[in-house]
């Protein structure tokens, strides 16, 4: 016994060692840039590429994540959403966080809302980003800075605080246009720094520019439903979501 523990905890080591290893190998040194001027006006080119005015006034949003399959209903004016995930449905203030939550339509307690709207400010905070990204890089607590060495052309925007894991970093890449189309990240959830994934599947919707493709480890993934519209009777709803 004392000797098949032994080999199972050689083999687990010698686990462990690879994929430490394995993550070293493929991960990339964060590029060193320039801060000020340049970057914000890069960085402002790449918001009027994307005609961010007309995604400022766009009043609903509507989409679902590609993994697994969380869907969102955005009143972006109010800065309110609807988070459904199984069976499980929050609706969510963004600014004060005060949500209520169903199971099944069921109207949840105290404790397991609060439970369910971590969860869903959680699933918020990360899938969100995988559709609306380009046009926070002003957002408060984002540093910018121009990537322009012989091995990086670019935008690194850090995202110092806010969300739920502050101090990751964005390398955009551009297109000849600076549209992005494709980024490189160092995040605290993803173990390999500098992992690439593509920004395609550009969709025009009331005027701004959205990306509802992406691709992870060479894998393409899409994120589906996207839609904007003037009134939530724009997407089946008969009455008001959020009341």
């Amino acid at each position: 016994m004392k000797k098949l523990l032994k080999i199972l905890l050689i083999v687990v080591a010698v686990v462990a060692v690879g994929i430490f290893a394995a993550v070293k190998l493929l991960s990339d040194t964060e590029p060193a840039g320039e801060s000020g001027t340049k970057a914000d006006q890069l960085a402002e080119e790449v918001l009027k590429v994307l005609n961010k005015p007309a995604f400022d006034t766009i009043p609903y949003l509507q989409w679902e994540f590609f993994r697994p399959g969380q869907k969102y209903f955005w009143d972006k004016l109010n800065e309110k959403a609807v988070i459904e995930w199984k069976d499980n449905k929050v609706i969510l203030d963004l600014k004060s966080l005060a949500a209520s939550a169903y199971i099944n339509g069921v109207a949840q307690d105290i404790e397991q809302t609060a439970k369910m709207k971590d969860k869903a400010w959680s699933l918020w905070c990360n899938d969100s980003f995988w559709l609306i990204a380009p046009f926070k890089l002003f957002d408060p607590g984002t540093t910018r800075q121009i990537i322009e060495n012989q091995d990086e052309k670019g935008l690194l925007v850090s995202y110092i605080d806010g969300g739920v894991t502050p101090g990751d970093k964005y390398l955009w890449l551009l297109d000849e246009n600076n549209r992005p189309t494709g980024w490189k990240m160092w995040t605290s959830i993803i173990p390999v720094k500098g992992m690439y994934s593509g920004w395609s599947g550009w969709e025009n919707h009331m005027g701004t520019q959205l990306a509802t493709s992406h691709t992870l480890a060479g894998k393409e993934v899409s994120l589906k439903g996207v839609k904007a519209g003037n009134h939530w009777s724009d997407f089946g709803y008969t009455v008001d979501p959020f009341e």
